[in-house]
């Protein structure tokens, strides 16, 4: 069976759907799984991370925090992402 991931941001904008079928390689898997750490370290980051970046978007890549703009769409331009394939998760930082 086939499971799918889909990534959004707030107001229901989506940065990209991002299908991962986790049934067909080992490399769709390991996708999954960066993408989730970098989520699960977002969450588990973001207290520190409201006193940082209150009102911007933030990408994660590795467990780290490496790139944050107000705009997302600048974000994503200097990011260069036009496929999602690079496992960043981006998260947007309000209190």
């Amino acid at each position: 069976m086939s499971k799918f991931l889909y990534t959004k941001v707030i107001e229901d904008k989506w940065v990209c759907k991002l299908n991962i079928n986790i049934s067909d390689s080992d490399r769709d898997l390991a996708k999954y799984e960066k993408l989730k750490g970098n989520f699960e370290w977002f969450y588990s980051n973001y207290e520190e991370l409201k006193r940082d970046y209150n009102d911007q978007y933030v990408a994660i890549k590795d467990r780290k925090q490496i790139d944050s703009d107000f705009n997302l769409d600048l974000l994503l331009r200097r990011l260069n992402l036009y496929n999602c394939d690079e496992s960043i998760a981006i998260e947007y930082v309000n209190n």
